[in-house]
């Protein structure tokens, strides 16, 4: 009797994990280009933080093209690349200095004409 117990206990724990699990969706980094804008407007003035940055440059975004180059470019700031070397932090609440901020504006720049000429995303 005890193993019929068991059993049908371990059946329901079973059964109500997959079904929980079969109902719950995955998490996933989809931002929207005004939300990036966003975050760069946060960077230049000193306003974002840290963990959004990081989480900004460190996940791909398969969902638009153009947004991934404008990551691809933010990623180059942080990092470098063959080329150029990474822009140092800045002073206080700033993520970079006063020339990576400039080179962030340009990026923001860049997306809000993308942002006005395109309305797709």
């Amino acid at each position: 009797m005890e193993l019929i117990v068991t059993i049908v206990l371990t059946a329901l724990i079973l059964g109500s994990l997959l079904f929980v699990l079969s109902r719950s969706t995955t998490p996933n980094y989809r931002p929207s280009r005004p939300k990036v804008a966003d975050l760069l407007q946060k960077v230049i003035e000193g306003d974002a933080t840290q963990q959004a940055w990081d989480l900004f440059i460190g996940y791909p975004i398969l969902h638009d093209p153009e947004l991934e180059e404008i990551r691809q470019r933010c990623i180059t700031l942080s990092e470098g690349d063959e080329h150029n070397s990474p822009f140092p932090s800045g002073i206080g609440r700033f993520i970079f200095n006063r020339a990576g901020r400039e080179k962030v504006k340009e990026i923001y720049e860049d997306l809000q004409k993308l942002i006005a000429s395109n309305r797709e995303f």
